[in-house]
């Protein structure tokens, strides 16, 4: 009986285990409308973060919405524009162009109403969606227990504040709080750490290659010498064959593996003790805290109490944070000052790439009519001379390859912004 019970366990398990699992993917080309529409909500949910759900569920109302679009447009203006009496040819009788009775263009108005009326109901919708759902998703058992859902990072906290007893004492059900310190001297000793960690271990891995090759080729080893029956790589391997680093560019060179275990054996005391100091608060404290609170509710009233977004208060940052990742730690050595400035200066850039990237987009626009462009510029005169179907070319391709290299450049152009406002 008892066998056939855990039999029945283990294939119940089995069964749990295989409907967790995710689906394989729908190979084709249209296969994955399928299997987009019949992913359950839930399952995304349990196997996804809230973000990731929220994104996939962007599309799908995209894709309504695109649908709904299509519908509209293809069932009454097309037709309205195709029985329009314009005169227009070819594809031109689908545009409304071709409609000369001004009272069908109530048509387009009517349409562009409903459209629009359609949007507003899925946005609206959406909203309130998202704020019930992410509500009960946080709510839950699974998510109430996570310390990330109760934890607020406070930024632009004043240096009197920057004290564990004097934040515990302006808020409500804190449990702990994290004061951040200026980690800059600890991560560059990481750094060293991490870089010769994995010197050593490239260094020893070229090691055991060599000897493994000299092994199975039966070359001579060292075995007799009393001096080399330590490990297998002794025994195979002569020093000068060892993997060696050359300290300058002139100096002499040295055994690397036992260079880099001297010098991790230098920077791991070092590593520990600042850890230690940075843990004790002994180190620079910078403007930011990070509060865990008893309660997600003491921590949401905490986050979204608009005091703590007045002009010389520290400011509620963020909630939630699922990784270290999410954080960019040098910025939060930044004040409000800093930060306002870093914003206006930010904005003022963002509205003169708007303000003068329309120069150029509008120089590579006018391509469009070149025959214009050559009679009202004389260098340009050129043009009228050559082949209607070159003239075509120019026209027709050469504005939208610039004007996409145009675009291509503005991602380059913000990311090199970005990189200098983070310094």
């Amino acid at each position: 009986m008892r066998m056939w019970t855990s039999i029945k366990l283990r294939r119940r398990h089995i069964a749990d285990r295989n409907r967790e699992k995710t689906p394989k993917p729908a190979y084709g080309m249209f296969n994955w409308i399928s299997a987009f529409v019949k992913l359950p909500d839930q399952f995304v949910l349990n196997h996804q973060t809230l973000d990731n759900y929220l994104f996939i569920r962007y599309f799908r109302m995209l894709t309504y919405i695109c649908l709904v679009g299509t519908i509209i447009t293809w069932v009454f203006l097309l037709r309205v524009n195709y029985n329009g009496g314009g005169g227009q040819s070819e594809l031109d009788m689908f545009t409304f162009s071709n409609v000369s009775d001004p009272n069908k263009f109530y048509w387009h108005a009517g349409c562009a109403w409903v459209f629009l009326s359609f949007v507003m109901f899925v946005i609206t919708r959406e909203t309130l969606y998202y704020i019930n759902l992410r509500q009960a998703y946080l709510t839950t058992p699974r998510n109430a227990t996570r310390i990330s859902t109760r934890v607020v990072l406070f930024t632009g906290v004043p240096e009197d504040m920057r004290h564990e007893r004097w934040i515990k004492a302006d808020f409500f059900g804190v449990k702990r709080v994290w004061l951040a310190t200026d980690c800059t001297e600890l991560e560059s000793l990481v750094s060293t750490m991490n870089d010769t960690a994995i010197s050593l271990e490239e260094s020893e891995i070229k090691l055991s290659t060599i000897a493994t090759k000299k092994h199975l080729k039966g070359e001579k080893h060292f075995a007799d010498d009393p001096e080399r029956a330590g490990t297998a790589t002794q025994q195979w391997i002569a020093p000068k064959e060892r993997p060696s680093k050359r300290i300058a560019l002139v100096g002499r060179k040295q055994d690397a593996i036992d260079m880099y275990r001297e010098q991790l054996k230098t920077t791991m005391p070092k590593v520990e003790a600042l850890q230690k100091r940075h843990i004790q608060g002994y180190e620079k404290l910078l403007p930011a805290a990070f509060v865990e609170f008893e309660t997600q509710r003491a921590a949401q009233l905490a986050y979204s109490d608009p005091f703590w977004r007045q002009p010389g208060k520290m400011e509620a940052a963020c909630i939630g944070l699922a990784s270290p990742n999410e954080i960019i730690w040098p910025n939060l050595a930044m004040g409000k000052p800093e930060r306002w400035t870093r914003t206006i200066i930010a904005n003022t850039i963002v509205v003169l790439l708007i303000v003068f990237w329309s120069v150029p987009v509008g120089l590579v626009g006018s391509l469009a009519d070149i025959e214009n462009l050559a009679q009202n510029f004389p260098p340009l005169g050129f043009v009228n001379k050559l082949p209607s179907s070159t003239k075509g070319a120019i026209s027709g391709l050469l504005p939208t390859i610039l004007i996409s290299a145009i675009l291509a450049l503005v991602p380059i152009i913000c990311r090199c912004k970005l990189l200098a406002m983070s310094r």
